[in-house]
């Protein structure tokens, strides 16, 4: 063998090994400043934008901008700060206001990040210590954050891919909103991660089906909030590398059927059932399908219907309304927002208008307070923010309408709540349905 074969084989091997390393969650990342003429005395600051509402961040420590225009998903290159000036102050990019104020406790030669997560108005900020050691070979340590706002507290599992929820143990249980988990333990590899309702194992947020944890891997996973409210987003961390987003890859649909004559419905989208034989009229519960195009297969009174495709948006939930009479029915694509109200005391509400006549104009007051104005057949009104109530009057009339078309009273509509009415039928008998949605 010559003199640069023996030169060149280490050369390749450092490259493929390289070429493996960016496939995983990095074991240990180049450490920012190391040896390069870093400051020992100064502590080691970057920002993660992991806001959905908050498009473009920046940060400043002791009013000295650090960094500008971070994305959501994106991380900056660590910066020098002094830590006895730890002042620090989050905007968005391009607002003369500070959208958070606060000071960590920054160390001299230490690193740290800072998370800024939460829905727009209500930005909040983690300081996550970025001084983990490593962990033995073949073993690799993670923690959690969740920073989904509407999401609720989180059940974290780490399975194999083909591991049912029902037998497996949480890694991290009923983690809350805020809130830093431990550092746990695993072995690397390959691994299937879902996250779920605190408490429930059937009631899925995420399921990513391939994360790769390195050898000697540190990473902090976080959760965010999804675009529908209920479904998760992650952004998986190195410490002190590189941030890898994971989308949600699936919707929430639910079946609404509300045609005339108490006609059945059955639909699916692709395997997943919506509904087998739902009479009229009736809303069904959210199930979990593929994001992303998608030909319904619908049926009213056995006879199958002609459905144009669909396009579901991934993280977002959906209603799939049936309305009409069953020789006529129309079939209609809603998005729906599962987003919880900030101001708990309050609580959200819409009306769907599902009205079998077409040329109906709708409108709904909550104790004679206007919610939902001139929502057209097939469509829905924007959520409005509502006083809660155990006892409202729910009206809802049609333009030109004499008489309400349907009124109830000694209704819920719970503080904290997400609330749809809706008006089926034909307008001498309409009847309406109030759902709570979460």
């Amino acid at each position: 063998m010559t003199d640069t074969a023996r030169r060149s084989r280490p050369l390749r091997r450092r490259a493929a090994l390289a070429a493996l390393a960016a496939l995983a969650l990095p074991a240990v990342a180049a450490l920012p400043g190391c040896g390069g003429g870093s400051d020992r005395r100064r502590a080691h600051v970057r920002l993660v934008n992991a806001s959905t509402g908050n498009p473009q961040l920046e940060l400043r420590v002791d009013d000295e901008l650090k960094h500008a225009a971070v994305a959501y998903g994106e991380r900056a290159a660590y910066a020098e700060v002094d830590p006895d000036e730890p002042e620090t102050t989050v905007f968005a990019t391009g607002s003369p206001t500070a959208l958070l104020r606060f000071s960590p406790a920054y160390a001299n030669d230490r690193w740290f990040t800072v998370l800024a997560y939460g829905p727009a108005g209500a930005l909040r900020a983690l300081t996550l210590d970025d001084n983990r050691g490593e962990p033995e070979a073949n073993r690799a340590v993670l923690r959690v954050v969740n920073a989904a706002a509407d999401a609720g507290a989180l059940d974290l599992y780490l399975t194999t891919e083909t591991e049912e929820l029902a037998t497996a143990v949480p890694l991290q249980a009923g983690a809350a909103y805020g809130a830093v988990g431990d550092w746990q333990t695993v072995a690397s590899g390959r691994w299937r991660l879902r996250a779920t309702a605190a408490g429930s194992k059937t009631d899925v947020r995420l399921d990513l089906p391939a994360v790769d944890l390195a050898s000697r891997a540190i990473g902090t996973l976080v959760l965010s909030s999804s675009a529908g409210g209920v479904l998760v987003d992650a952004l998986l961390l190195a410490q002190r590398g590189a941030i890898t987003p994971r989308a949600n890859a699936q919707a929430r649909v639910r079946l609404a059927a509300l045609l005339t004559d108490s006609a059945s419905v059955t639909a699916s989208l692709g395997a997943v059932a919506l509904g087998s034989g739902v009479g009229s009229p009736a809303v069904a519960d959210y199930v979990r399908v593929a994001a992303g195009p998608v030909v319904p297969a619908v049926a009213v009174n056995g006879v199958a219907l002609v459905v144009p495709g669909l396009t579901l948006q991934p993280g977002r939930d959906h209603t799939l309304l049936l309305a009409g009479t069953p020789a006529a029915p129309r079939v209609v694509l809603l998005t729906d927002d599962n987003t919880v109200p900030r101001d708990t005391a309050r609580a959200k509400l819409r009306l769907v208008n599902a009205l079998a006549d077409a040329s109906l104009v709708a409108a709904m007051t909550l104790d004679f307070a206007p919610v939902g104005g001139e929502v057209a057949a097939g469509a829905a009104s924007e959520a409005a923010l509502v006083v809660a109530t155990l006892a409202g009057r729910i009206a809802v009339t049609a333009r030109g309408a004499t008489a309400p078309l349907f009124v109830a009273t000694e209704q819920v509509v719970r503080a904290g709540g997400v609330h749809t009415v809706f008006v089926a039928g034909a307008a001498a008998a309409a009847v309406g349905i109030l759902r709570r949605d979460r």
